[in-house]
């Protein structure tokens, strides 16, 4: 497959309208324009293949350009179903692997053509020479979206108006009077890298706006967590609670202290994928299980608050309150931990499976 860093120009434009002399200068230019494409390292976006179109004389050059074993799909061929028959270029018999053929439901061949402009399908700059109405469309349309276009003005056609258009906002714009195959090329070939990295830097802005935004939410539910942590924790420490309120303290801080976990890891680490509500879930969950767990075997030797006040004196009511507000603050830790841990094994498990995905077993 051809490197998916390599940029692709859409090849549009005819020759059929031009003189017999005119129509032999611009095939030669066009196998030209091939050969500086393939050195240039840039891919082609092709629609037709007869004689009166560019694309066959670019072709040419540019298979002739390539290393052998080189440039593996580097030939995108978009057609409609009603060309399947018609569209197919002399070097697909001999250099089969550099076209890949896009086949694109329905009659209209002007769907497949315009669409690909239109819209994000792997054209990165256009290149016109000659042509009438669907080269003029054509360029409007890459203007419009922008798309970084290459017009010859040397040949009579649409593509130099389009030259003539672009000329008057860009002083630097090639000319076939002024500027070689080689030199438009590359020009074509650097306002190509100079989008792509304005696209790049759109989309890292996009990713840095939506991890602030993502970011501050998390923020703003892990200070409610840990408020309400807080709230627990004082009147789980401040006073020994009474017995009936002290499942409800004790749950509750559980709960909120794994909650704080999982939403802290969420802050720190990352993973903006993960929503705060998710987090939140299953830290609150972790936190649960893992303090409860923490607490049975305590429980079970020394029930502490949960036993009854009338069968202890009054210094041992002393000593178990001091143990119980210990028992609270370690078990509020140990939650806070396993927030922590439950909600970081929880997405590494969940990105395994992603990357891995179970497939069917192969009956032997």
């Amino acid at each position: 497959m051809a490197n998916t860093n390599m940029p692709f120009v859409a090849i549009i434009g005819g020759i059929w309208q031009l003189t017999p002399d005119d129509a032999i200068d611009a095939k030669k230019m066009a196998q030209e324009i091939g050969e500086a494409l393939a050195i240039a390292g840039m891919g082609l976006v092709v629609y037709f293949s007869d004689a009166g179109s560019l694309e066959p004389h670019v072709i040419t050059g540019y298979v002739k350009a390539l290393p052998p074993g080189a440039g593996a799909g580097s030939i995108r061929v978009r057609f409609a179903e009603s060309q399947k028959s018609q569209v197919k270029f002399a070097e697909q018999s001999t250099h089969s692997a550099l076209f890949d053929l896009n086949l694109f439901p329905g009659q209209d061949w002007e769907a497949p053509f315009y669409r690909s402009l239109v819209k994000a399908e792997g054209v990165d700059a256009v290149l016109l020479l000659g042509g009438k109405t669907s080269t003029l469309i054509a360029g409007q349309i890459a203007l419009a979206r922008p798309l970084p276009v290459l017009a010859i003005d040397k040949f009579d056609g649409s593509a130099g108006i389009i030259r003539t258009e672009l000329a008057r906002s860009s002083s630097d714009y090639p000319s076939s009077t002024t500027h070689s195959v080689t030199q438009s090329v590359t020009w074509l070939r650097n306002k190509s890298a100079e989008r792509a990295r304005q696209l790049e830097e759109i989309r890292q802005k996009e990713i840095n706006y939506l991890k602030g935004i993502s970011q501050q939410q998390k923020t703003i539910w892990a200070g409610l967590a840990f408020i309400a942590l807080l709230v627990t924790v004082f009147f789980g420490m401040a006073r020994t609670p009474a017995p009936e309120n002290y499942s409800l303290l004790l749950f509750s801080g559980l709960i909120a202290a794994g909650a704080t976990g999982a939403l802290i890891r969420s802050i720190i680490w990352g993973a903006e994928e993960v929503s705060p509500l998710r987090s939140l879930l299953l830290g609150g969950v972790a936190g649960f299980v893992v303090g409860v767990a923490y607490l049975i075997p305590q429980w079970i030797g020394a029930p502490g608050v949960l036993e009854s006040t009338a069968t202890k004196t009054e210094s041992a009511v002393k000593a178990f309150a001091s143990a119980d507000k210990i028992q609270f603050a370690s078990a509020i830790l140990i939650s806070i931990s396993a927030g922590v841990g439950f909600d970081t094994v929880f997405n590494r498990l969940k990105k395994q499976a992603e990357d891995e995905p179970i497939s069917a077993a192969v009956r032997q």
